[in-house]
């Protein structure tokens, strides 16, 4: 019998693996405490006779859901078994027991251990190991302790074992092991030193921070990737890799930007500030960049007028790929007249006695020039007038300041003749140049100055001739006056001036103004000056009368087409009537007098203001010179507020005769 029941109990643990619920143990243990210890005995007995059924059974089958079923009840029966077990020894003793199952051998079985939980186990490294324990059963002494011996360290990697052991109360001494295998699988941790992302400037050194790794296997390297090009905007990544003794391997990254924030550097080539002379070609030398990103434009704004003496400024700057713009660098450039004026007409005038134009004088220049003359060197005269000298205007032209009278000049040569006695006896002096031609020559230097103060010099020479020969002189009366000049007049010397006033005032009703008078004072003898007349401005007038318009002669003679009537402007002041007629105030209720407008009349008629027309004259000169005037022409009244037919007592426009004085009777032809 004892026999079996060892067989038994190793065809036992098939189902000791198998668990069973809480709730079940917790009916299995209620039902065994209610039992008596017969009731003990018989229960036991009938489920070893059903635990060796169903083992019977299980040997036999290979149905998954019967070898499921089998060992679920086998191991409550197992269960059972167990606090049966517990509950006679509590009851009768281990003697007693003994007594129940002894069939005359003894007991030589160990423990049968079961191991709770996995096996191999797995830990990782690092963490705490609480280790799940074993329990074992014994046949004849059923749950036996357990006791468990271990090795293992996780804060190493590597395999370790722990034993259990159980001993039942025979002596009989069973042992299993479970293995431990501690394990890293967690990577390191890499820590990035320093900023992430880091920014370093274009053109600069990059120096990594590095990164740090810390790992529960201890001490760790990191391994840095990537590479950063200071030479090329953009952004970039390093990676930076710790690797365990298990392989596992951790990582970490940082963005460097690289980043172009300096502006370029201009730098001028050539002088600063330079100097270019007036009239000539500027050439700039510009300027050059330099900037990390490399090759850069340089735009250079501003102008240089090198016709236009002055300062100027010219501006050179330089725009990187990343918009940074350098700091403006700028170059002065003084164009300046150094230059004298070049005298481009002739040293050489040749002109007719007796007249003062001569020519002018002409130079070039980048400015405005001004004329002056020295002190004129000219030959000896008779008589005490005063000596011809040349005289220049500003603007070059020149002139004598009296006429040269070429027989003034001492004679050269002896004439001789007979007296009544036949004696040969000097008679008179004369020129020789009657007879060959020379000249009456008058030298001066011109000096030409511009606005910058550059001077040119030029001597000249003024050849007067001789208009008429010997007998030019007061006592045949044959002398030619005033003769022509052949010096040229420049156009801008012809430009009339007048000499006559621009505003003029006359009574109404009459047509008759004035000479208008303007004069070309280097203009030499023979040329005319014309006279014309713009549109007229004057007042509105009433009715249907054509308005008066001013009118001009060539010679400059100034009238009214229509004599003008003062009475007809348009009226500008209303005149009230009395009338007598009174009305009550609604307030006070006086009478109050009513006054009508009777008529309007004109403020002038009291304030002494005239009736005004303007016009503009053009004086226009023979040799191509043309001058304006605006002129104004006021009209007063005559007669004041009665001048009108219903009086009779108007200044009227009869025609009338009578003898008088007559005043400004010249009409003056403006030459």
């Amino acid at each position: 019998m004892k026999k079996f029941y060892l067989v038994c109990l190793t065809i036992l643990s098939f189902g000791l693996t198998a668990e069973v619920s809480l709730e079940k143990m917790s009916q299995i243990e209620s039902s065994v405490a209610s039992m008596s210890v017969n009731e003990l005995r018989d229960r036991r007995a009938n489920l070893m006779t059903e635990r060796d059924v169903l083992l019977e059974s299980a040997s036999y089958t290979q149905s998954p859901s019967t070898v499921k079923s089998t060992t679920s009840r086998l191991a409550e029966i197992r269960a059972e078994l167990s606090a049966i077990q517990k509950a006679l020894i509590a009851i009768v003793g281990v003697a007693a027991i003994n007594a129940i199952t002894d069939d005359g051998y003894n007991d030589t079985v160990p423990p049968v251990i079961t191991i709770n939980g996995s096996n191999p186990a797995t830990v990782e490294l690092g963490a705490t190991y609480s280790d799940a324990g074993a329990t074992a059963m014994d046949e004849h002494h059923g749950t036996t302790s357990v006791s468990s011996s271990s090795n293992v360290d996780t804060s190493v990697v590597g395999s370790y074992t722990v034993t259990y052991t159980a001993t039942d109360l025979s002596g009989n001494t069973a042992t299993a092991s479970r293995t431990v295998n501690v394990v890293d699988t967690t990577a390191p941790v890499v820590t990035v030193t320093g900023d992430n992302p880091a920014t370093v400037e274009l053109g600069d050194t990059y120096t990594d921070a590095g990164a740090t790794a810390t790992d529960l296997s201890g001490a760790v390297t990191v391994v840095t990737s990537g590479t950063v090009d200071t030479d090329t905007v953009g952004e970039y990544t390093l990676t930076y890799t710790s690797t365990d003794a298990s392989g596992n391997a951790g990582t970490a990254t940082r963005v460097v930007n690289v980043v172009d924030t300096t502006a370029p550097v201009v730098t001028l080539t050539g002088d600063n500030p330079v100097t270019t002379e007036a009239g000539e070609t500027y050439t700039d030398a510009g300027a050059t960049a330099t900037d990390a990103s490399g090759e850069v434009e340089v735009v250079t704004t501003g102008e240089v007028d090198t016709n236009t003496v002055g300062e100027y400024t010219l501006t050179y700057t330089a725009t990187d790929a990343s918009g940074n713009v350098s700091e403006a660098v700028t170059r002065t450039v003084n164009v300046v007249d150094t230059t004298a004026p070049v005298f481009t007409s002739q040293s050489t005038y040749t002109v007719n006695e007796n007249v003062t134009a001569i020519g002018t004088v002409k130079v070039t220049d980048m400015s405005e020039v001004t004329f002056t003359i020295g002190e004129t060197t000219s030959p000896a005269t008779l008589g005490m007038r005063a000596k011809s000298s040349l005289q220049i205007t500003s603007g070059g032209y020149l002139t004598f300041n009296i006429a040269p009278d070429y027989d003034l000049q001492v004679p050269d040569v002896q004439l001789y003749g007979q007296d009544a006695f036949g004696t040969t006896t000097k008679r008179t002096g004369t020129l020789s140049g009657y007879e060959t031609g020379a000249t009456m020559n008058f030298t001066a230097t011109v000096t030409a100055t511009d606005a910058e103060g550059n001077v040119a010099t030029q001597d000249i020479t003024v050849q007067v001739r001789d208009v008429g020969g010997v007998d030019d002189d007061s006592g045949t009366g044959t002398g030619t006056g005033t003769g022509q000049a052949t010096g040229t007049l420049d156009v801008a010397d012809t430009i009339p001036v007048f000499t006559s006033q621009a505003t003029w005032v006359v009574n109404e009703n009459v047509t008759a103004i004035g000479t208008v008078r303007a004069t070309v004072p280097a203009a030499p003898a023979g040329t005319t000056m014309t006279y014309t007349i713009g549109e007229t401005t004057g007042p509105v007038t009433l009715g249907n009368r054509a308005s008066s318009s001013l009118q001009i002669t060539s010679g400059g003679y100034l009238t009214f087409d229509i004599a003008p009537d003062y009475d007809l402007q348009v009226p500008d002041t209303d005149v009230y009537d009395s009338n007598n007629v009174t009305t009550l105030d609604c307030v006070s209720n006086a009478p109050v007098c009513l006054e009508t407008i009777g008529t309007r009349t004109l403020s002038g008629y009291e304030s002494g203001a005239t009736m005004n027309f303007t016009a503009t004259v053009t004086a226009t000169h023979s040799l191509g010179g043309v001058g304006t005037q605006d002129i104004t022409v006021q009209v007063r009244d005559v007669g004041g507020v009665d001048d009108n037919v219903a009086t009779g007592t108007g200044t009227g426009t009869g025609t009338g005769t009578g003898t008088g004085t007559a005043t400004n009777t010249t009409v003056d032809s403006g030459n």
